[in-house]
């Protein structure tokens, strides 16, 4: 949020010029400033009705249909800057510490949140289950999980073959975005046409790109020429490295040919700026406006200063290279559903974009608000100026509503935020887990909805929705860890150290012997060793000196270094192995179980460079044994062995499932759909769901009055809390046709059974109704109407209602009995 509100340029604003005739101004300009400093988020807070604050629990916050927020505030600065005739500057500076800008929903259990580090006995007491994760937000009192979204990665250059016929053969794509910016990704695309799109048939594939801003296709050679790379030669050099590879010069020749008209830098900067989006302006003005998009919208994440000319000429050359690469078919074309292209936004990011968009509007309203104070000659008041309600209830709508975006806006998604699902433990928990992707329902496209082999240990293979959603919606596996995301300057500065060459101090022709580096997608430089580099890095990862998150993938056949440090890959943990060894040994985990405190066992094991995190993209550079016994099995006999060279163990075969498919005993000796129907219906089964289930007043819930632990438990349940927290009960089941008694699925059950409470259940609804005022006159009360003074009363007993209009406590109700009774008094 400090980012955020960082990066928000100053307000700045000009009084427009009044018309006083004879009369001259005091100043010669003045200018207005407000800027926003330091922000301050405290712990969820309420204010009571006759103006008290207090600390905000969750559980009052359920009960009385809060919203679980904390108070946001913000340091303003404003300076009034007035310049004299004599050119003199007089500036006047008024500080107004910590301004109220908005409330800010909490997650349970996150480190703003009341319940954080709480023992089980405090949160016990606290009137929380003790069980619950946390991982939701309570909005109007009730509980909102927010859906994990799935995209495409930014900075990753894509191609794809087209399907012919059309106009295009292959297209290459970059959506490009810088890393602490906070504008939408900007697209650029190299198109190379069919030989049937090409004019006259034959003259050639001519490969064209797609600026950002700019109406039609532009020949690639006319974007070097724009940048400054003129030369024939500069250009090849660039996109081939290698000028003995005839094949690919061949390929570029009708595109050298269609740009030999234009020769020189300003004659290419008018050709883009001439499609740009002002007609009829001058030349100057069109080579500034080309410059700008060439500056600022062409690759951001290369670079957007005065400076990036080469780096961009490189990277726009790498895109052609991938390109022709596909053409030639050396190399195919990239797989969209493969996850290590895949990124999903969780609920930080989510709240983040829309934090962004709301403070944006926040800074606009209070420029609007300044600027008419100061046409009008009035005081300035800032807090007036500035609507906390912008931010509170802007937030508060999207969270209560799943339309992520400001109300009654084109581009806002539904279903992002849902209400938590308490049928089940293991419902809930597996609500927490679940991820969309934002493809259309109705398409009947077979290929997103896939298992992909990416997918494995990242998503549950068997949890998944049946109909129209299947495929799309999606869970996550028990061992994931979603990417955090850290800064990219370490890495940078390592590889400076360790003996990356920039495009400053080399010449293409010896990038075909070098490894290209790129971090984040943006390429940095070229190495003459990567293989000691990423042995570096991979050490330095293990011993924490490298952040664990960052994801190593080196590219033998492709002379790439990939380095990533974004936030939203989906990662994984595995036993490191060395010499086909466990780097863990026995003692290890002894200590493990003997240690002090609980914290410190994952954690530990981590630094220690027992187990790393491997992303989807690093796990294919890695060989993954199952088991221990594999190992075993290629040092004793390496002649039966899949492999000799493994780096990596599983630490359990059963981790590629998700939170349902665990509870499933011996999943591997059923269908595959078998399993993903049980996915669906555990979801539905009857247990406890909180054991605080007392203290809540949730719309419908249902308690089994004597759940069981299953007869055949699999590990994950224990982890899982089932056996604390179970659904169900042992039955003994015969299935028969007993004389056709079964049709239609029909039971039968032993009544002695059911006497003894088999399957007997509590159902709770919570019902809700307020005392409104009507007006002056007439305003309603709960009590126990009079017959005789009461118009319109119902038929039934009233006599089990006390004199306060309610039932009693535990006083048993049927028939058509009140439970309660609002009455309106009109005091006329």
């Amino acid at each position: 949020m400090q980012e955020i509100v960082d990066e928000s340029a100053d307000i700045e604003i000009r009084p427009e010029s009044q018309h006083n005739p004879g009369r001259q101004a005091e100043f010669a300009e003045t200018l207005h400033k407000i800027s926003f400093g330091q922000i301050y988020l405290s712990k969820p807070m309420m204010t009571e009705a006759d103006g008290e604050t207090a600390t905000l629990f969750p559980k009052s916050a359920r009960l009385r249909n809060l919203t679980y927020s904390a108070p946001l505030y913000v340091d303003v600065s404003y300076r009034v800057v007035k310049k004299g005739h004599d050119c003199e500057e007089v500036t006047e500076t008024a500080e107004y510490p910590k301004v109220f800008i908005g409330k800010v929903p909490i997650m349970l259990r996150s480190s703003y949140c009341t319940l954080f580090q709480q023992s089980e006995k405090d949160l016990t007491e606290l009137g929380e289950c003790p069980y619950d994760q946390g991982g939701y937000f309570v909005i109007n009192g009730s509980e909102k999980v927010l859906i994990a979204q799935e995209k495409m990665s930014t900075n990753h250059v894509y191609v794809f073959k087209k399907r012919q016929p059309n106009k295009f053969a292959y297209v290459g794509e970059v959506r490009s975005m810088a890393e602490n910016q906070n504008r939408p990704a900007s697209s650029m695309f190299v198109r190379m046409l069919s030989r049937a799109g090409a004019k006259g048939g034959s003259s050639g594939q001519y490969i064209r790109a797609t600026l950002p801003y700019i109406r039609a296709d532009i020949p690639i050679i006319i974007v070097f020429r724009a940048l400054g790379f003129v030369a024939d030669k500069d250009i090849l050099e660039h996109i081939c490295y290698d000028f003995s590879d005839t094949q690919m010069m061949e390929l570029l020749r009708p595109s050298l040919e269609e740009a030999f008209v234009i020769q020189n830098q300003q004659v290419a900067l008018d050709y883009i700026g001439k499609r740009g989006a002002t007609v009829g302006v001058t030349r100057e003005k069109r080579i500034k406006y080309a410059k700008e998009i060439l500056q600022k919208e062409m690759l951001p994440h290369v670079g957007v200063g005065e400076f990036c000319e080469t780096k961009k000429a490189y990277y726009f050359g790498y895109i052609i290279h991938r390109l022709l690469m596909c053409a030639l078919g050396r190399r195919a074309e990239d797989d969209r559903d493969h996850y290590g292209n895949k990124r999903l936004d969780l609920a930080g990011p989510l709240l983040g974009g829309l934090f962004r968009m709301l403070f944006r509007k926040l800074t606009r309203d209070v420029r609007s608000y300044v600027q008419k104070c100061v046409d009008n000659g009035k005081e300035v008041n800032l807090q007036f100026a500035i609507k906390a309600k912008t931010i509170t209830s802007g937030l508060k709508y999207s969270l209560a509503t799943g339309n992520w975006g400001q109300a009654n806006q084109a581009g806002t998604r539904a279903g992002v935020s849902q209400v938590l699902n308490r049928l089940t433990y293991a419902s809930t928990l597996s609500h927490l887990r679940r991820l969309n992707s934002p493809i259309g329902r109705e398409g009947k496209l077979a290929k997103p909805r896939q298992l992909h082999n990416s997918h494995w240990g990242m998503m549950c293979p068997a949890e998944t929705p049946e109909g129209q959603a299947c495929g799309l919606v999606k869970n996550l596996a028990l061992m994931v860890y979603i990417t955090v995301g850290s800064a990219a300057n370490p890495i940078l500065e390592f590889l400076e150290e360790w003996g990356t060459e920039n495009f400053e101090e080399i010449s293409p022709a010896v990038i075909p012997q070098a490894a290209k580096i790129f971090v984040n997608g943006c390429w940095v430089g070229i190495h003459r060793n990567p293989d000691l580099l990423v042995k570096t890095l991979r050490r330095l990862r293990r011993q924490i000196d490298v952040n664990t998150e960052v994801g190593v993938v080196r590219d033998i056949r492709l002379k790439e270094l990939r380095l990533y440090t974004d936030y939203g890959r989906c990662s994984r943990p595995l036993f490191i192995v060395e010499n086909q060894r466990l780097l863990i040994k026995k003692k290890h985990i002894r200590a493990l179980q003997q240690r002090e405190t609980p914290d410190e066992g994952w954690h530990d094991l981590v630094a220690k460079g027992f187990i790393e995190y491997i992303d989807t993209e690093e796990e294919e550079t890695t060989m993954i044994s199952m088991t221990i016994r594999d190992l075993e099995t290629s040092r004793h006999n390496p002649g039966e062995a899949y492999s000799e060279t493994y780096t990596h163990c599983e630490i359990h075969p059963s981790l590629i499932l998700g939170v349902c498919a665990s509870i499933i005993p011996f999943p591997d000796h059923n269908q595959s759909p078998r399993n993903t129907y049980q996915s669906a219906m555990g979801k539905q089964a009857m247990g406890i769901y909180v054991t605080n289930y007392q203290l809540r007043m949730d719309t419908l819930a249902y308690v089994l009055y004597y759940p069981q632990k299953p007869l055949v438990t699999t590990r994950a349940m224990e982890h899982l809390h089932f056996r604390q927290l179970p659904a169900g009960i042992n039955a003994i089941v015969a299935i028969a046709c007993y004389s056709g008694y079964n049709q239609e699925d029909s039971v039968i059950m032993n009544q002695s059974s059911i006497d003894r409470g088999f399957f007997r259940s509590l159902f709770f609804r919570s019902y809700r109704d307020e005392e409104k005022k009507m007006g002056t006159l007439v305003k309603e009360e709960f009590g126990r109407p009079n017959r005789e003074n009461t118009m319109g009363m119902r038929h039934g007993s009233y006599d089990k209602l006390d004199d306060d209009g309610l039932a009693p406590r535990n006083k048993g109700l049927w028939g058509r009995c009140h439970y309660w009774e609002d009455v309106s008094n009109s005091t006329r």
